[in-house]
């Protein structure tokens, strides 16, 4: 009988305050679900995003703090400048020009021809001198020219010496503009009319082209 009094006390009690054990519940449930989401909250970690290396500001770091800016791809312009050759005979004076569209006369042939060259009379025992840096090529010798030095220069461009006495250089050598290549003379055979000279070439790519391209003495 006690049991069965006690069990009916229990109700009583839970009956009367119903209301309260709800709310107390109800707190609690709250408090819980509070709790596990702070606990979960703390455990994420957000990572901010990595800046983008190609977006606009961004710049380069070096170890130590150097900062790199960023690379200027604006255009170089690149042209090489223009080569400008020495006068090959110092205080040379033009005795016969250049003329590959017209015919002049060779007063040693006694003809009317082209002529390849310049030609240059000096002094007597005048030095004919490399117009510009390069390679010694070549150095040859026939009746016709006398004796000859070409000089490679680079990218097909080539300088020749006819009726030089003998050579001051030998082929393999380098020269710088001035290097003095020999003596102006008469071995040039087919312009000896024309006394001490030297006969001055200048070839691109195999093809003869004017000295003038090269030379600067006057509007030619």
């Amino acid at each position: 009988m006690k049991g069965k009094a006690n069990t009916q006390k229990v109700k009583a009690f839970f009956k009367k305050n119903i209301y309260y054990i709800v709310m107390v519940v109800c707190i609690l449930a709250i408090a819980a679900m509070i709790t596990v989401a702070v606990v979960l909250g703390g455990k994420e970690s957000v990572e901010a995003p990595a800046p983008d290396a190609n977006l606009p500001g961004n710049v380069d770091e070096e170890p130590g703090g150097n900062v790199n800016p960023p690379e200027d791809n604006t255009p170089v312009d690149t042209e090489p400048e223009p080569i400008v050759f020495t006068i090959p005979v110092a205080g040379g004076t033009v005795i016969k020009d250049y003329a590959m569209d017209t015919l002049v006369w060779s007063s040693t042939l006694k003809q009317y021809r082209v002529h390849s060259g310049i030609d240059f009379a000096g002094a007597e025992g005048a030095m004919a001198v490399a117009a510009y840096e390069g390679v010694v090529s070549d150095v040859t010798y026939d009746a016709l020219n006398g004796h000859v030095v070409t000089v490679d220069h680079g990218d097909g461009l080539v300088t020749v010496y006819g009726s030089l006495d003998e050579p001051a250089v030998t082929k393999g050598q380098s020269v710088s503009a001035g290097t003095e290549l020999g003596a102006i003379s008469v071995s040039a055979t087919g312009e000896m009319a024309d006394g001490n000279h030297l006969h001055f070439e200048v070839r691109l790519n195999n093809e003869i082209v004017s000295p003038y391209d090269y030379l600067t003495l006057g509007d030619k």
